[in-house]
């Protein structure tokens, strides 16, 4: 099932007036005051000194997405440390996901992640980044009633052709593209969604707010898609690019379906716990 309505496939999504701001990644390079970055007389490695400096730096928003760092050499320079402590420092950076290393070119700050716990709690995605301190943005690409197709109607035990809210949205952390998500719910449980801003709201409390509808339980799964030509522009990657493709179903206390969604997560910028326990003997 395309994730995007054909009405929407040819809208660029470039910087193109519909107030989402989306990172400018400027290549211009980050300034280093080498004093006080490293102690030498620290018992701690000077490798985690520079590299502890930089995620700083970076958590803090002074450095932003796409700019580039210092090469090797005017590191070596300005800090005061050898090529091997630059290297350490930056393969520790590149394994946290908060550098990107390439082969003949200066590094430069990553795109942030989203490190998701959807796969172990029933939060949203934007009560899940609230919580990790991250900002999440939405824009409402289509917000209609259509008739349900059978694998909706079978998700949601309706029968085929009824009524559902159908809501297409595009989903930002700290204004980049992060995933695409359409979301389905049966009209008859909530008839004035349309009339709702869900651009600036989450569904799971309005829900719960207006409605009284409260997700309790669920089924979610994971696979690896490459993306389409339409998913691929409006996430601002090439088409075929890998994604994570996640479906979800949300039922109430009483085990009624309310909720089928499917996202597809950019894949290199996405990352999902799953806690695991033993069955006792």
């Amino acid at each position: 099932m395309p994730i995007v309505p054909t009405d929407l496939t040819s809208r660029a999504r470039s910087s193109n007036g519909s107030g989402i701001h989306r990172a400018n990644e400027s290549n211009h390079a980050v300034s280093i005051d080498g004093h006080q970055i490293v102690d030498h007389k620290s018992p701690v490695p000077l490798y985690f000194q520079l590299s502890s400096y930089v995620a700083q730096k970076i958590k803090a928003r002074e450095w932003h997405p796409g700019q580039l760092l210092p090469s090797e050499q005017e590191l070596c320079a300005v800090v005061g440390v050898s090529r091997t402590v630059v290297r350490q420092a930056m393969t520790q950076l590149e394994r946290d996901g908060l550098v990107l290393k390439q082969s003949g070119k200066r590094s430069s700050i990553a795109l942030p992640k989203y490190e998701g716990d959807l796969m172990q709690n029933l939060r949203g995605f934007y009560e899940d980044a609230v919580a990790k301190g991250q900002k999440p943005l939405t824009e409402v690409l289509s917000l209609k009633v259509v008739p349900a197709t059978p694998e909706i109607a079978a998700a949601l035990a309706l029968t085929q052709g009824a009524r559902v809210v159908e809501l297409n949205r595009l989903r930002f952390l700290d204004g980049d593209p992060e995933v695409l998500v359409v979301t389905y719910l049966p009209e008859s449980r909530c008839p004035d969604l349309l009339r709702e801003d869900l651009a600036n709201e989450s569904l799971y409390r309005l829900l719960d707010r207006k409605y009284g509808l409260r997700i309790a339980q669920g089924f979610r799964t994971i696979e690896a898609v490459a993306l389409n030509s339409a998913e691929a522009k409006l996430l601002g990657l090439r088409t075929g690019s890998p994604a994570l493709l996640l479906k979800s179903l949300g039922l109430l206390d009483d085990g009624t379906p309310l909720e089928y969604f499917i996202a597809k997560h950019r894949g290199d910028r996405a990352k999902f716990e799953v806690r695991l326990a033993r069955d006792p003997v």
